[in-house]
């Protein structure tokens, strides 16, 4: 029997089907996608969205056409984790760089959308920056000791053993 987090999704393009973008709402199809640093990451290609609860969950993003080396390919992002910008014709991604792209799987026409997936592109959104520093509260910080408690005091090193 197949796991409740593999559960498949009933997620369409919108492109492919009979519904369209409601009125009042922007067309984001081709719009610029934005990273945290403004850089130009892609295009909107797609937007993949649940036909039971008339909600888009994933945007589309083609990264073809960058400002920042990407590889061509298609990533999915969640629709909660964008801005839209209507002056500018622009999707921004605050919070989500070129690390956490370069971690995302790739989309294909057809690919299975499921829990186990949403954890996937969960966890490749919550990957540190490369080269930024270590965010307070994070794993690495709780595991680090600088200094060692003991009941006679604090130990700064082996140098200093009281």
């Amino acid at each position: 029997m197949a796991s409740d987090n593999n559960t498949d999704y009933n997620l369409y393009e919108l492109s492919d089907s009979d519904f369209e973008i409601v009125d009042g709402q922007p067309d984001i199809f081709g719009w610029d996608v934005r990273d945290t640093h403004k850089n130009k990451v892609g295009e909107v290609y797609e937007l993949l969205f649940d036909e039971e609860a008339l909600k888009v969950r994933y945007i589309v993003i083609d990264m073809e056409s960058n400002d920042v080396n990407l590889e061509e390919g298609r990533v999915l992002i969640p629709i909660e984790k964008v801005e839209f910008d209507l002056e500018n014709d622009e999707v921004k991604m605050p919070g989500v760089s070129v690390t956490n792209l370069l971690a995302l799987p790739l989309y294909e026409k057809g690919r299975v959308i499921n829990r186990e997936t949403d954890s996937e592109i969960e966890r490749a959104l919550d990957k540190a920056e490369a080269g930024a520093p270590i965010p307070p509260g994070s794993l690495n910080v709780g595991k680090t000791k600088f200094y060692e408690k003991r009941e006679d005091g604090f130990v700064a090193g082996d140098d200093n053993v009281v």
